[in-house]
């Protein structure tokens, strides 16, 4: 009796948490918030030794019960069912082998459990029947997602798509110069057509009916060791752009290229991979994507606004490829496939609910109890099931429907079927699906450190202590986040325009800007420091003295430098303190600069409790020792001396508010310009899980335009 209670708490404990991972699995790049994040890993991770363990409970369970293999088999198919979270981190992907083959395992262990229930009683087993299929496509789709995902296939099935990007700037309009960003033409990268190398079952029986119908496939000659693509068959960004339909006619359904803006981010989106999978692109290619930004994307007056939500569809692209089934559901070939199991999925609820008509309780089963109304427990605990599961299933195929890929295909099918541009009806349903966004692609906030607000937090020593060192993250000395804030769009709008403005692709880590601002003798010391992190810290130290000494009021007339200035400098100490991976320095550089700030700053700043204790201290630091650049003390003084002196020359040099805030807005807008280019792609990609960060999709840009910073001195 209790094993039996316990069964069937168990069973609806692990239909509760899988049902919890398809509705929020797609969340974590939406939220960064570390307690959402720990209880999806609690769910990801404990559903599967929870299913285990309910298994092997059903199988040793004394007692006799027909539907506990129907359990069983409903919990297994959900497992398999979460689309939208294939792997919780990049490590999951390359332990595929691993993963699938503990599905594989649970799935055999199963089907023992039915032969041991059922035998050859052919009315039960119509139902394990009709979801085993259901089971064998959601495990493979899964399979299959963590494989592709992974490196060495990452790498595999990357080649075709860099080959061709190898020669793309030589075919049609560009290789005689006709190249236009503003009509694409010219621009011949790849939407969709490659697909089907990854879906090999697919294709080998397409060319198997051709052969059988008499039908001979033209030889496609390779071009030295360079895999090729049947250019006629690609869809392209400029077969997009020219396509003469009404529903993607700038005068006709799309004005704002809204809808094609979506396969223009799924294209880029497959250069960010070959960036991940460790290509390179010729030097022709960066300057057209180049081009296109600049001449393109920020040509009009809120161009930045189009290229920002560009990136943020590319970099969704780029996290459902890693974490999600998406990147094989929607492969060529599996519609069909997708069709067969929602009829299973249907006959297989149908033969259940009609087990459940039938069931009786004989002397070999267990009743538990019954309930008021006379229903058994069994009865509702597998109805509970069975409801729990059809909300499973119908969101993933609404979530499915409503996706950005699903969005690209319909795109793509319309651009490629003449019969499709001249159907009313499907154009309005394409525009209707594709004008639905069912919530934002990411969090869209910065998140904010303030070091002198935070330097003296001391975590709980109960859990950040030696002995927790290998079972959970440590908590550093300082590492306290400030709120986060809303990425205002006058932050967006001026990194973009710094963007739009070089005329070069060299990047300087603040120092044009005071080029710019006729302050390079004054002020370049505190940009030659021995490590950027230490110019990060300088910089923000100087810029929170400024901000209590010469605030501005929201309105006025330096507000927007102010707010740029402040929020940039915030965000890059946060990556400082939390996110040393994604800037130029080792991270572990990164790491132990920070805690001798933290040191440094506690012994300065003792007996401090007020921040205008500490403002004040910065103030007696007025020295100008490090008024000349070549002053040879400009190494040695620690960063806290170091900010504040730099915090006393803009103060008492400039005077001028609003002279102050415009050259700290021009120089941290250049400096997360220098942050953003990275040749550490995973971990932009691990942090894609975790809410998404600004300087991700700053990333992702200077990427496609082959902007690179020159690499840290150490």
């Amino acid at each position: 009796m209790v094993m039996l209670l316990q069964i069937e708490l168990l069973a609806i404990f692990t239909a509760v948490l899988l049902l919890f991972l398809v509705i929020f699995g797609s969340w974590r790049r939406r939220c960064n918030n570390k307690k959402f994040r720990l209880v999806i890993f609690t769910a990801y991770t404990l559903s599967t030794y929870v299913l285990t363990y309910a298994l092997g409970l059903m199988r040793d369970a004394p007692m006799h019960n027909e539907l506990f293999p129907v359990w069983a088999m409903f919990l297994m198919v959900t497992l398999g069912s979460t689309d939208s979270i294939s792997a919780y981190s990049l490590e999951d992907n390359e332990q595929w082998k691993r993963s699938n083959w503990q599905l594989v395992i649970k799935s055999i262990w199963l089907f023992l459990l039915i032969g041991w229930y059922f035998g050859d009683r052919s009315n039960e087993m119509i139902a394990t029947e009709c979801l085993s299929f259901v089971l064998a496509v959601k495990y493979d789709e899964r399979a299959r997602a963590l494989l592709a995902a992974s490196q060495h296939s990452l790498e595999r099935n990357s080649k075709v798509v860099a080959d061709y990007m190898s020669r793309e700037h030589e075919n049609g309009d560009a290789s005689s110069g006709e190249v236009d960003p503003v009509s694409m033409r010219g621009y011949t990268y790849v939407v969709r057509g490659e697909e089907e190398r990854w879906a090999n079952t697919f294709v080998r029986t397409k060319r198997f009916i051709k052969r059988c119908l008499g039908t001979k496939e033209k030889a496609v000659q390779a071009a030295g060791y360079r895999m090729t693509l049947e250019k006629d068959k690609l869809i392209t960004i400029e077969k997009v752009w020219k396509c003469e339909g009404r529903l993607l006619n700038i005068q006709g359904g799309d004005p704002t290229n809204n809808l094609k803006d979506i396969c223009l981010s799924f294209a880029l989106f497959k250069l960010l991979r070959l960036r991940y999978a460790g290509y390179s692109l010729p030097q022709e290619t960066y300057k057209k994507t180049w081009n296109l930004i600049r001449q393109g994307l920020l040509l009009q007056e809120d161009g930045y606004k189009r290229a920002f939500q560009i990136v943020e569809v590319e970099l969704t692209f780029l996290f459902d490829f890693f974490y999600t089934k998406y990147g094989i559901i929607f492969l060529p070939g599996r519609s069909l496939i997708k069709l067969m199991e929602f009829m299973s999925v249907v006959m297989g609820i149908w033969a259940t609910t009609s087990l459940l008509k039938d069931y009786k309780r004989s002397k070999n089963n267990c009743q538990l109890a019954t309930m008021p109304n006379g229903l058994s427990v069994e009865v509702f605990v597998t109805s509970v099931m069975i409801v729990l599961f059809m909300i499973v299933e119908l969101m993933q195929f609404f979530f499915m429907g409503f996706s950005e890929w699903a969005k690209v295909i319909l795109i793509c099918k319309y651009v490629q079927k003449k019969s499709w541009q001249e159907n009313t009806w499907i154009e309005r349903i394409i525009k209707a699906l594709c004008g639905v966004r069912l919530l934002k692609p990411w969090e869209r906030k910065l998140r904010q450190y303030s070091f002198l607000e935070s330097y003296s937090y001391k975590p709980c020593k109960l859990l950040n202590n030696e002995s927790m060192v290998a079972y959970i993250d440590q908590t550093r000395d300082g590492q306290k986040e400030s709120s986060s804030i809303k990425l205002r769009e006058e932050v967006k709008e001026a990194v973009f325009r710094a963007l739009e403005s070089k005329s070069d692709i060299k990047l300087e880590n603040g120092q044009a800007s005071l080029r710019k601002n006729d302050l390079f003798e004054k002020l370049s010391w505190a940009c030659k420091l021995e490590t950027q992190t230490q110019v990060i810290m300088v910089w923000h130290i100087a810029t929170s003295f400024c901000e209590n000494q010469k605030p501005v009021r929201s309105g006025s007339a330096g507000w927007t430098n102010f707010s740029v200035a402040t929020s940039l400098s915030k965000y890059l100490a946060y990556l400082v303190a939390f996110a040393p991976r994604l800037l130029p320095d080792h991270p572990y550089v990164v790491e132990y600069v920070f805690d001798r700030v933290i040191i440094e700053a506690k012994i300065f700043f003792k007996g401090c409790k007020t921040m205008e204790e500490r403002v004040n201290k910065m103030k007696g630091n007025s020295n100008s020792a490090h008024e000349e650049s070549n002053s040879s003390s400009a190494h040695e003084e620690p960063v806290v001396i170091q900010g504040a002196q730099l915090g006393n020359q803009l103060v008492n040099d400039l005077k001028d508010e609003e002279m102050i805030w415009m050259v700290l807005a021009d120089f941290w807008v250049e400096l997360i310009l220098y942050v953003a280019p990275s040749d550490n792609a995973k971990a932009h990609a691990e942090h894609l899980s975790r809410g998404g960060e600004f300087v991700t999709h700053l990333w992702a840009l200077l990427s496609h335009a082959g902007i690179q910073r020159d690499p840290p001195s150490i």
